[in-house]
């Protein structure tokens, strides 16, 4: 029986490390490299583009900087605004959306 405990209590253990979220988060020059790439292929294709800037925020989720840049790219002409999905980097909850 206390061989069994002994047993347990590291597979318990190590079953909880696992389970825990990893860091997903995405460096800062990946992330203004992704949305900025995005942005300037919309521009081109649309030849236009947002008079405002997106300032992308420090460290954001991998989800959100990949929703927002694929969500430029999949908008139609005229590119006048960015996407409402791109407020998912700023960690702002968008209902029924995201994980």
């Amino acid at each position: 029986m206390t061989r069994l405990r002994l047993l347990l209590i590291p597979i318990s253990l190590l079953s909880i490390l696992v389970a825990c979220p990893e860091n997903t988060t995405v460096p800062d020059d990946e992330a203004w490299s992704q949305i900025y790439a995005a942005i300037d292929y919309k521009a081109r294709e649309c030849g236009n583009q947002p008079n405002y800037i997106l300032i992308v925020p420090r460290e954001p989720t991998q989800y959100g900087v990949e929703l927002c840049s694929l969500s430029i790219l999949r908008q139609p002409c005229p590119f006048n605004d960015y996407p409402l999905f791109c407020a998912e980097m700023y960690e702002i909850d968008l209902p029924g959306i995201g994980p």
